[in-house]
Order: structure tokens, then C-alpha cells, then sequence
């Protein structure tokens, strides 16, 4: 199989705190050690710890977690129904009441957990959906059912919030999701806009991703995004890279009005020339935090555009949703996502995942924005 590189011609100046080598870097703390990949983590304030597991390892089981206790026991949160879904045997009401196909989960601005999940339009028409689960009961407090919203060839990635609205990535088409969390109402906009579709292939560890059932290259569209911590932008782009922004008052108005919608693409903007990123967060100073793919490293995007290396180890193997804490750590999970069963590997290989997995913490001496989540 012949394998193809990206070289992005960027250069980035180190920060002056800490000791950055290229292979180990002491700044990166062991925060959770795992037998199956995770692409996401996130917590409360008081010290609770969520994650989203990905089984391209070949394992079956939960794919949203609780972490509880020194030895990393995980629970399948909020229970087992949730996480005991069976495409073979379960019906259409249970993909409404159960996970089908997450591929995110967040603590919000309000203290819940909200998990998206982008189910299997093809086959179950209310799958698709972002679930709000109050973490003081441990019960549904909403489900907005997003089909109607995504098209059946659609899946919702990720979520941001900005007061009674959210935006979400969607990954297969190329587009946005307004949705607002007082009526439920939601709308694609700037579907397969440039700004929303990939204009490469999906790359890490210096290669381009193909897909294992077919062999073809991986094309992942819309998928990180941030909203500034005043409100005003949402930041977003497709995992390839080319970070794009826009002002949140035009999508927002865009929700119900169509004249509005068929004019965003006016009021897009691009940002930064980013790399091949498999997750984000920010901070309460606006500074975005992203993965690089192919490097190992997480950057720091300023609000004026400057980019800076925040760390650079060898350990950090496609670093997924990024999550910033009130102890101003970033958690930092190597999902190893690239090695897993969903992309073809060297020497028809399912698998070159090397366990365990590693979730690593590390100070960044700022605190999450109020806005986004808790």
C-alpha cells in the first residue's frame, strides 16, 4: 500500500515555560490508563470524570463511561440499558431511547452531560439525537431528535453551546447544525460550503487514511469547533484542517430565516491554516487548543491568529476531543483512533493499536470559558 505524507510549510515558536522534547515531555501527567481507545473526556467541577470509548479495537461494550474511583473502574453511564443497543435485534423505539452511534459527549454550561449521538439514519429515523442527562439524578432531562435536521446521509459529530443555541458539526455531508434548546428547532446551514468539506484526506502519523472496508481515502468534513468565550464567533473547520469562522449572531438568525441562510456563506471568514487536527478545546482568554495528527503535538491558536507549541510527545497518538478543566488542565486522550479497525493498515492488519490507552493531563494556567461548559 502506498502511502502518501502531508507537509504543512508552518513554523511555530515554542512557549517559554516547560522543557519540550521531541519524544517525552515530563509536563504530561498519567490521568487515566484504559484497555479500550477513548476519544473524549469530561468533567465537573466537583471531580466526576466521563468518557467516550471507541471500540475500533475490536472490543463490544458501553460506549458512554463514568470513571469512579483510583482504579479507573469505568460504569457505563447513566446505565447498561443506554449503552446495550443491538442493531440486529433492537427496534426503531430503542434507538430512540438508547445509543446507536455515539461520537461525543461534553459536561455543559448547565452541569449536565450531553452525549451526541449520530445513530444510523439509514435504518432508524429518530436515532440521531443530543441527549441532556442531569448529573444530580442521573436521569433524561431533554433528547432533541435531530434527523429531520441531518437527512438521512448526515452525522452529527460535536457540540458547542452559546446561551439558548448550540451548533453542531456534521461530518458526512460537510455542514452545520443551529439548534435552538428552548424550542428544539434546528436547521443544516452552509451545507457542503468550503468551509465544511474536507479538501484532503484524513491524515495522521504522516499518512493518509483509508477506509478498511473499501480501501478508499477517508474524507472527514465538518468536525472541530469552538465558540469564543463573549459569544460573538464560532470557530469551526473539517479534521483535514483550515480553520474558518463566522459570527454566531448570522447563524443564529439563520435558524428561522431564510434569506439569512442563504447568505452565510457571505459572512464566513478563514482563520488559521491548521493541520490535520483530531480535537479542540478553549479557554477562557479565546486561545484554541488543537491536536496535530501527524505530529504529535497540541498547539495553541490565539485569537488573533498566532500559533505557538504547546507540547510535542511521542505518546500523544491522535489526540481526540480535547477537554480544559476548572484546575486549568487540559485532558488529553490518545485514542490511537488511526491504528483502529476503521481505517485500513499496513500488512492487512485489523488493528495496530498498542495498549494500554493513555489519557494525560496537563497545565495550561487557564480556566475554561463559563459559556461553553462547566
Amino acid at each position: 500500500m502506498l502511502w502518501s505524507t502531508l507537509i504543512f510549510g508552518l513554523s511555530f515558536s515554542l512557549p517559554a515555560h516547560g522543557d519540550v522534547t521531541k519524544d517525552r515531555d515530563d509536563r504530561l501527567k498519567t490521568a487515566v490508563i484504559l484497555d479500550t481507545p477513548t476519544t473524549g473526556a469530561s468533567t465537573t467541577p466537583d471531580g466526576r470524570a466521563f468518557l467516550k470509548l471507541a471500540r475500533v479495537d475490536g472490543t463490544t461494550g458501553s460506549q458512554v463511561v463514568e470513571i469512579v474511583g483510583d482504579d479507573y473502574t469505568l460504569i457505563p453511564y447513566p446505565n447498561e440499558e443506554w449503552n446495550s443497543w443491538n442493531a440486529s435485534t433492537d427496534s426503531a423505539a430503542d434507538s430512540e431511547r438508547k445509543y446507536v452511534s455515539t461520537n461525543a459527549q461534553r459536561v455543559g454550561p448547565d452541569g449536565n452531560l450531553w452525549v451526541i449521538d449520530s445513530g444510523d439514519l439509514q435504518n432508524f429515523s429518530n436515532s440521531s439525537k443530543l441527549i441532556s442527562f442531569n448529573l444530580t439524578t442521573n436521569e433524561v432531562e431533554r433528547i432533541y431528535y435531530l434527523g429531520d435536521a441531518t437527512t438521512k446521509d448526515g452525522s452529527i459529530n460535536d457540540v458547542r453551546f452559546n446561551g439558548k443555541y448550540a451548533c453542531l458539526t456534521e461530518y458526512t455531508i460537510g455542514s452545520i447544525i443551529v439548534l435552538d434548546l428552548e424550542t428544539g428547532d434546528a436547521r443544516m446551514v452552509l451545507r457542503e460550503h468550503k468551509s465544511t468539506v474536507a479538501l484532503m484526506p484524513l491524515s495522521a502519523e504522516g499518512h493518509f487514511l483509508r477506509t478498511q472496508s473499501t480501501g478508499e481515502l477517508e474524507y472527514i468534513h465538518a468536525d472541530q469547533e469552538e465558540v469564543s468565550p463573549d459569544g460573538k464567533y464560532f470557530y469551526y473547520q473539517p479534521a483535514i484542517g483550515y480553520m474558518w469562522r463566522i459570527e454566531t449572531k448570522y447563524l443564529n438568525d439563520a435558524l428561522k430565516n431564510d434569506t439569512t441562510a442563504e447568505l452565510l456563506p457571505n459572512y464566513v471568514e478563514p482563520f488559521s491554516l491548521t493541520p490535520s487536527t483530531g480535537g479542540s478545546a478553549i479557554d477562557a482568554q479565546g486561545n484554541i487548543y488543537y491536536s496535530d495528527g501527524d505530529r504529535q503535538e497540541i498547539r495553541i491558536l490565539a485569537p488573533n491568529g498566532t500559533t505557538t507549541l504547546l507540547v510535542r510527545d511521542e505518546r500523544l497518538l491522535w489526540v481526540d476531543a480535547i477537554w480544559l478543566d476548572t484546575k486549568q488542565r487540559l485532558w488529553l486522550c490518545a485514542s490511537q483512533l488511526n491504528r483502529g479497525n476503521r481505517f485500513l493498515q499496513p500488512n492487512n492488519q485489523s488493528t495496530t493499536i498498542e495498549k494500554p490507552i493513555y489519557v494525560y493531563n496537563i497545565d495550561v494556567g487557564h480556566s475554561p470559558p463559563r459559556l461553553d461548559h462547566a
